[in-house]
């Protein structure tokens, strides 16, 4: 009897631990369960129900990347019984730093701005490092090549020998170095510009004020010349106009302009594949036909919309090879620039910048210098000088146009695409739907062992309890 009642005490002091075991794999198996969702949604209304909720969690996420506004609307009941613990790992995802599509976007049209504005057709008149040029002084215009460009003026090298030591260009030349130098090659010690030669020589760059320098126009008359037409050549040939610009707007715009629109579409379909990581459903994991759909029925959505804008880039960019506009700007710029260089031409050789330099007949004479310096100009370098006033004139409309034009067509796609992801997924049939949401047998058989081991465990727990 004494045996008796001590193996009844010690079953008592160990019914506890066996008690708290027991409701720790209860409570694991009913997490599993859980998460797992019901074996079955019953009628092809059910899924139907459930795939709706789906759909909706899943594009009101997209929405609120494509926008950058709101949040993840919360899912529904049907969601919710399907899954619970996806919520609270969504929860946790929303909550990252991640910026949104319409953030990547606008980022992406930043860049692209910046690329257009750097392009050859709104640049053609700046003055930058590399650039063929003129710079103004008293006795007429040296060709050099920029060297170094400052804040408000900039060093050229000479391009002709006959300037090789002029003081236009230079301050001095023929310092000698005791050390190697690299022949060509440019520095400065923060005030002074230097230039390499050859034999470890090198000369002191001048500083010159931007605004007596200008670009070369005489890359134009190669042009002029190969397009030579049966017109009188006295006159700007529109034709060669033409193809100058088509040629500025294939090589410089259309590669950015194309690549904006693939980034787009990289962004679309990132957007796709988080926003449906976040829906409130496993649907990879219990649904994996499901998700497949979803996610390719929202590629082709907005694979659709990338194609027609594509197109509508391309149609944009064909109209701009034919140039035109109305803008007064354009024929204000052309009309102050026309006369420019004779002006700066002419304010060099007075040195308006040294008051009572000259008297006047001094000054008759060196107009008249400067003036027959104008006449002695070809025809074809007259030309190339309008050609090149136009070009930066028209440039300067026409990048404004590419700036917005592109983006614009790219912020339709974010715009529009929710609705086309949205028809899109409509049009699934119940038999696909059927396919799509239909438990695996391997499903079917875990969900049945965890229901059974379960039950197993409430009537151990019934069977202890009563022993206490």
């Amino acid at each position: 009897r004494k045996l008796g009642e001590l193996q009844m005490s010690m079953i008592r002091d160990s019914i506890p631990s066996i008690l708290k075991e027991i409701t720790q794999k209860q409570q694991e198996a009913m997490n599993t369960l859980s998460t797992m969702g019901e074996p079955t949604l019953g009628t092809i209304l059910d899924k139907r129900r459930c795939y709706q909720d789906i759909c909706q969690s899943f594009l009101s996420n997209l929405k609120a990347s494509l926008s950058g506004k709101g949040s993840r609307a919360p899912s529904s009941s049907s969601i919710r019984n399907i899954t619970r613990a996806n919520m609270n790992s969504n929860s946790n995802a929303n909550n990252n730093n991640e910026p949104s599509a319409a953030a990547k976007l606008h980022e992406a049209c930043t860049l692209f701005m910046a690329s257009i504005r750097d392009g050859s057709l709104a640049t053609i008149k700046s003055i930058v490092e590399g650039a063929q040029v003129l710079v103004t002084s008293e006795k007429g215009s040296v060709h050099g090549d920029v060297v170094h460009v400052g804040n408000g003026y900039a060093c050229v090298d000479f391009v002709n020998k006959k300037d090789q030591t002029t003081d236009v260009l230079f301050d001095f030349v023929g310092y000698h170095s005791d050390s190697a130098l690299e022949e060509d090659n440019v520095w400065s010690d923060g005030t002074k510009v230097y230039i390499a030669r050859s034999d470890n020589t090198f000369d002191l760059l001048k500083n010159i004020p931007l605004d007596k320098i200008r670009t070369d126009p005489s890359w134009l008359q190669d042009k002029i010349a190969d397009n030579r037409t049966d017109d009188l050549a006295c006159f700007l040939n529109a034709d060669i106009f033409k193809n100058i610009v088509s040629e500025f707007i294939e090589e410089d715009w259309t590669p950015h302009c194309t690549a904006l629109v693939n980034k787009t579409s990289a962004i679309v379909q990132l957007a796709i594949t988080e926003s449906l990581s976040k829906t409130s459903i496993s649907v990879s994991g219990r649904y994996p036909k499901l998700k497949q759909r979803i996610q390719m029925s929202s590629f082709e959505a907005a694979q659709t919309l990338v194609t027609e804008a594509q197109k509508q880039v391309r149609a944009h960019l064909d109209i701009e090879k034919h140039p035109y506009t109305q803008d007064h700007i354009l024929f204000e710029h052309i009309a102050a620039a026309r006369h420019r260089s004779i002006k700066r031409d002419l304010e060099a050789a007075l040195r308006l910048d040294h008051a009572g330099a000259f008297d006047t007949e001094a000054i008759r004479t060196i107009m008249d210098e400067v003036f027959e310096r104008n006449r002695l100009k070809t025809v074809d370098q007259h030309m190339a000088e309008d050609m090149e006033i136009v070009l930066e004139s028209y440039g300067r409309i026409a990048t404004k146009r590419v700036i917005d034009r592109t983006p614009m067509i790219c912020w339709e796609v974010f715009r529009t695409l929710e609705t086309r992801v949205q028809d899109s997924l409509w049009n699934t049939t119940d038999e696909e739907l059927d396919i799509a949401m239909r438990d695996s047998p391997s499903f079917i058989r875990k969900y049945k062992e965890l229901t059974e081991e379960l039950e197993e465990m409430n009537k151990a727990m019934v069977i202890f309890q009563s022993l206490v």
